[in-house]
């Protein structure tokens, strides 16, 4: 394994040497417009959708050990590559021929592991270039990304605490990400609509509790009704105007698999239910987020209006997808992309084995402390947790289909009568009623295929 490292490292370090002088551009060098003109919602608007970046700035790990290697136990992700990831990401899009280039770029938050000021700073200077080459870019923030206390470096036994950032540093280091040519910004949290194309707005929705973090940061999220209001106010707005209107927020806005919030609480917003018919009521079709690495899609109805909420997975987590999105008129065509091809020829199995490998021993945690499942004299925690790789891996990779998994509800069955633990494994394998990866999506009737 270490001489994988160690390819999988020199591969990265070779490719981002050779592109680093066209690709990453100083703040000094930046222009501060983007040439998004003659482009239009009816006329093939190509829109590239990433979440859950998590860079985490490489100065950070000072030195590998238990500490880190404790931390990808509690929360496996491809970390230690994240920053690699993302720049290769985008040099893979500037590398495309101007007419195939997405001309937006929208971002549904968790930009950083966790909240470092270091690792803002790294993120801001990997999306730059993308400005200055004409391509607009919007981020939302996560959970993860202010006033975190879990900011960190890790020396290898030991962590230390490092700078993380307030709500209002993260509106001014990202100024030329939404906030300064913001055309309406919500007065309670960091909300706010940009017209990034011609009679398109993008809603940005800050759904996340930075504001009541302690010792922990805290995972799940609430749309203020405070905000709801002003989120309803601007759909009027845009209607009376004859804008198309996108949606973007971190969280779930409502559960992609059934009993999500009851078996994994925080994935969907706390008040998923009364916000969800509030924005279609008032006119929302379509929101983009993220938060659960997954690449999901599904939708709601209710007074005869639909929503779509569109998922999108974590760079930092197999498979490592972000997603095209092509909108002419109210047809909106997504496709899935993959970034671990990019990162060299071994680099797509090790981020399966690593996800796969680190999912068996987080699962056994869960089971264990969350659900009571017996560790001994018998551990059946450990017994029963490979069950659930198989079935998260899918759901994240997404268009999931069960396979027989008879002998495995058996088991669960016998071990937990209440038949809460299969019915949480099948309920992962199950896609609820809107294809994930290759789709369109048609906005006047809410049809997919």
């Amino acid at each position: 394994m270490k001489s994988l490292h160690l390819l999988i490292l020199l591969s990265i370090f070779a490719f981002l040497y050779s592109c680093q002088n066209d690709d990453f551009i100083s703040d000094n060098n930046l222009e501060e417009s983007v040439n998004t003109k003659g482009v239009s919602v009816n006329g093939g608007l190509k829109i590239a959708i990433l979440s859950d970046i998590h860079v985490m700035d490489p100065s950070l790990l000072v030195e590998d050990g238990p500490a880190f290697q404790a931390y990808l136990n509690q929360d496996p992700k491809l970390i230690q590559f994240s920053s690699e990831i993302l720049q290769t990401t985008v040099s893979n899009i500037l590398s495309q021929k101007a007419s195939s280039r997405p001309n937006l770029i929208l971002i549904c938050g968790d930009l950083t592991k966790d909240g470092e000021k270091i690792s803002h700073e790294r993120v801001i200077s990997i999306l730059n270039p993308l400005l200055s080459h004409g391509i607009k870019v919007l981020v939302t923030q996560g959970n993860h990304d202010i006033n975190n206390p879990e900011a960190v470096r890790f020396i290898g036994a030991s962590i230390e605490p490092v700078q993380t950032i307030q709500a209002n540093e993260f509106k001014t280091m990202y100024g030329n990400f939404g906030f300064n040519d913001a055309i309406s910004t919500d007065p309670n949290s960091l909300s706010y609509v940009n017209e990034p194309v011609k009679d398109l707005w993008v809603i940005t929705i800050d759904a996340s509790k930075y504001y009541n973090n302690g010792s922990k940061a805290i995972g799940s999220g609430i749309i203020l009704p405070e905000t709801i209001t002003w989120v309803k106010e601007r759909l009027a707005e845009a209607k009376s105007k004859g804008k198309t209107v996108i949606g973007m927020m971190h969280h779930g806005l409502i559960e992609h698999y059934v009993g999500q919030q009851q078996f994994d609480y925080g994935s969907v917003i706390d008040n998923s239910d009364y916000a969800v018919n509030e924005l279609i009521d008032a006119g929302m079709k379509i929101i983009l987020t993220g938060h659960y690495h997954a690449n999901d899609i599904t939708k709601r109805e209710y007074n005869g209006k639909f929503i779509f909420d569109v998922e999108t997975g974590s760079t930092v987590n197999y498979p490592c997808t972000y997603r095209l999105l092509t909108i002419t008129g109210n047809t909106y065509r997504f496709e899935k992309q993959n970034t671990t091809n990019l990162m060299g020829n071994t680099f797509d199995s090790y981020a399966k084995s690593f996800l796969s490998d680190h999912l068996v021993g987080y699962f056994e945690y869960v089971l264990a402390n969350l659900y009571g499942i017996p560790t001994s004299p018998i551990n059946y925690a450990g017994m029963i947790a490979p069950y659930y790789v198989p079935a998260a891996m899918a759901h994240f990779a997404g268009d999931e289909v069960m396979p027989d998994i008879s002998s495995e509800l058996a088991t669960l069955n016998a071990i937990d009568q209440s038949g809460n633990l299969s019915f949480a494994l099948r309920t992962f394998w199950t896609d609820i009623n809107t294809p994930d990866n290759n789709v369109t999506l048609y906005m006047q009737n809410g049809n997919a295929k």
